[in-house]
């Protein structure tokens, strides 16, 4: 399990650009989605995102590969979060 903070958040914020305000509350879900692909030591050139739930800042989740082309996002609940599908 992880945590993103509001430091992590802003220095990515910074390096692309963004400037949108939601990311005050939640976490730019580009963010974790190149977190959780790292993490499990991905280099999937194409893939599709689908965003169930937005991630709170300092909110515990954690990346799990379900199988050889998903990878899900969930949350300290085991409830999922994001959806990463390889195509």
């Amino acid at each position: 399990m992880l945590s993103i903070n509001a430091k992590e958040i802003n220095t990515y914020l910074k390096l692309i650009n963004d400037q949108n305000p939601i990311h005050a509350h939640i976490v730019p879900g580009q963010m974790i989605v190149q977190m959780a692909l790292q993490s499990q030591r991905l280099q999937w050139t194409s893939y599709r995102v689908k965003y169930i739930e937005t991630v709170g800042i300092n909110k515990l989740i954690q990346f799990q590969m379900i199988s050889e082309s998903i990878v899900v996002i969930l949350n300290q609940h085991d409830e999922t979060l994001i959806k990463i599908i390889k195509v």
